[in-house]
Order: structure tokens, then C-alpha cells, then sequence
């Protein structure tokens, strides 16, 4: 009878084990213009948080969802980053939009490369569709739809009180 509750405890603590030994993915690195004509990198952001969304001018859901991280940005400014990529088709009318809209932070055009990259991931099919990237440049979160400002500030929160590796 020892020898089947020994047994047992042995296979729930691998199984506790294994369950608890989460694989972390590398958010893929890229290097993008911005609509401002600077060159960003997600590597320079190392250290910080990352919201990176993905969006257009036309999406309603986006839309709602852009002030609140016009919003995050005030609050937190330099601890965290936010850089927006638009799936739309004319610079011209993102322009138009972040100064209407009154965007504190990096947005850029969508590129092939990058949305196939970050498709490779999770399917982007659906916008917004944000990836929140811990300080150490992994996946740690991916929100699809329309997400209250609070819902990102809790998760930054989260990972502003975690330790780096």
C-alpha cells in the first residue's frame, strides 16, 4: 500500500512539475520607421514593457482602445513603451489620425515582415490584436479585440514589480 502512495505522490509532483515549467517566447526582433521617420527597434526597449499593437484608422474597437494608451503613456512615460503599427494602407491618414487623436508614442506602417512574423506566433487575424513584452523581450501576454485601459495597466503593473533576469 506505501509503495502505491509513494507512487502516486511521485506522479503528481512530475506532473506539478512540469505544469509549472512555463516555456517563455522571444518576442521576434524587428527594426521599423516610424511615420516620424525615426528607426525604432524592439531590442533598444529591452528593460521596459512593451504594448505593441497592431491596429488601423478604420477599426472602431482600435479606436476606443487608443486612448487609454494615450493614457498609460502620460502616467508611466519612461517605464514603459508603447509603439503602435498600423495595418492601414495611407500614411497620410495615420498621420492625420495620431495628431487627432493626440498618439504620445512611436507608430509605424505595418510591414509584410513584421505582421508574418508576429503572425507566426498568434495569428494575427483580428485587430487589435496587442502583445504585451515582458522587460526580458518575451511574449508575456496577447489580447485580440478591445481591451480596457485597465486590463494593460494591471498586466504592466504586474510586470513593472517584476525583477529582470
Amino acid at each position: 500500500m506505501n509503495k502505491i502512495k509513494l507512487f502516486t505522490t511521485l506522479i503528481i509532483l512530475l506532473f506539478i512539475g512540469i505544469g509549472g515549467a512555463e516555456e517563455k517566447t522571444k518576442a521576434p526582433e524587428f527594426t521599423i520607421n516610424t511615420i516620424d521617420g525615426k528607426k525604432i527597434s524592439l531590442s533598444n526597449y529591452k528593460g521596459k514593457p512593451v504594448i505593441l499593437d497592431f491596429w488601423a484608422t478604420w477599426c472602431g474597437p482600435c479606436r476606443m482602445e487608443i486612448p487609454g494608451f494615450v493614457e498609460l503613456k502620460k502616467k508611466y512615460g519612461d517605464k514603459i513603451e508603447i509603439l503602435g503599427i498600423s495595418l492601414d494602407r495611407s500614411e497620410k491618414q495615420v498621420v492625420k489620425f495620431k495628431e487627432a487623436y493626440k498618439i504620445n508614442y512611436p507608430v509605424a506602417m505595418a510591414t509584410r515582415e513584421i505582421v508574418k512574423t508576429y503572425s507566426n506566433i498568434y495569428r494575427i487575424m483580428y485587430i487589435p490584436t496587442t502583445f504585451i513584452i515582458d522587460r526580458n523581450g518575451n511574449v508575456y501576454d496577447i489580447y485580440v479585440g478591445y481591451k480596457p485601459r485597465e486590463d494593460f495597466e494591471k498586466t504592466l503593473l504586474k510586470l513593472l514589480n517584476e525583477k529582470e533576469d
